[in-house]
């Protein structure tokens, strides 16, 4: 994934890391370790400061960029995790899509590590975020036959 404005972007996999890249330059910058299986997907702020990243030790990682600690781990999740984003701009809640059939968003700034919601239901793979000034998630909901 790309930052906001495409002068780095950031990889994640098997190897159970993340590297930041200068994509001009095909260089790496730094990189992120924490997770112990597979990372399957990652999400930048709009600011470029944090990260959020999942996977499949089914926990959310929200990460700071220049340091590359963890700032919090969220869990909650019963299978892989396989899709992170930052709800909108400006954004303190990260939305997680699972396995495990559910949505789930976390609020950064609580000093609770509980989800603030869940949305069970038949989820597919696919997780979108729009930016702006509200959070919206969409998801298909599989075929009920």
């Amino acid at each position: 994934r790309y930052n906001s404005d495409g002068n780095y972007c950031i990889t994640c996999g098997q190897d159970r890391l993340m590297r930041l890249w200068n994509p001009v330059k095909g260089s790496s910058i730094k990189t992120y370790i924490g997770h112990s299986h597979e990372v399957l997907d990652v999400a930048i702020a709009e600011d470029n400061s944090r990260l959020a990243s999942c996977g499949g030790d089914k926990l959310v990682f929200y990460w700071d960029v220049a340091t590359g600690n963890v700032i919090r781990k969220f869990r909650g999740h019963e299978l892989k995790i396989n899709s992170v984003r930052f709800a909108a701009e400006g954004s303190s809640v990260i939305v997680s899509g699972s396995y495990d059939k559910t949505v789930r968003f976390f609020d950064c700034r609580s000093r609770s590590l509980d989800v603030i919601r869940i949305h069970r239901s038949l989820i597919t793979s696919s997780l979108v975020m729009c930016r702006g000034s509200s959070a919206c998630a969409h998801w298909s909901p599989a075929l009920a036959h």
